[in-house]
C-alpha cells in the first residue's frame, strides 16, 4: 500500500537503487511525513494536557488532581483569587509552549505546504 501524497516514482527509484522496504520507509516516507507527524503530535499533546472531564470523573482524591482540575477549583462561589489563578494558568501553559517550540518547524512546514501547488 502506497501512502497518499508520496509519488510512486520516488518509491520505484528507491527500489531500483536496492533499498529494502524498511529502508524506504525510514529514509523516504518518514522524512516526508514529518510535518504531519509534528502537527499531530502538538495537537494530541495539547488535547491530552488540557483534558478536564475525564480526570474529573476518574480522580476522587484532591491530592492527585491534575493542574487543570486544581485550576478550576481555585474559582470559589463568592470570591476569586486572581493572582493565584493567573499564576496557575501560566504554569499550565508552560509544557504546551515547550512542546510547541520543539515541534514548531514541523507544524509550520506542514501547514504552509498545504497551500503550495506541487
Amino acid at each position: 500500500m502506497v501512502p497518499i501524497g508520496i509519488p510512486d516514482e520516488m518509491l520505484e527509484a528507491s527500489r531500483i537503487d536496492g533499498a529494502s522496504d524498511w529502508k524506504i520507509y525510514r529514509h523516504v516516507i518518514l522524512p516526508l511525513s514529518a510535518p504531519v507527524l509534528g502537527a499531530v503530535g502538538i495537537l494530541s499533546f495539547t488535547w491530552r494536557w488540557n483534558d478536564y472531564l475525564w480526570p474529573l470523573i476518574v480522580i476522587n482524591n484532591q491530592q492527585t488532581y491534575t493542574l487543570q482540575l486544581s485550576l478550576a477549583n481555585l474559582i470559589g462561589t463568592n470570591t476569586v483569587e486572581w493572582g493565584t489563578l493567573l499564576a496557575y494558568a501560566a504554569l499550565a501553559m508552560v509544557p504546551v509552549l515547550i512542546v510547541f517550540l520543539c515541534f514548531q518547524r514541523y507544524f509550520l512546514k506542514g501547514s504552509l505546504s498545504g497551500g503550495v501547488k506541487g
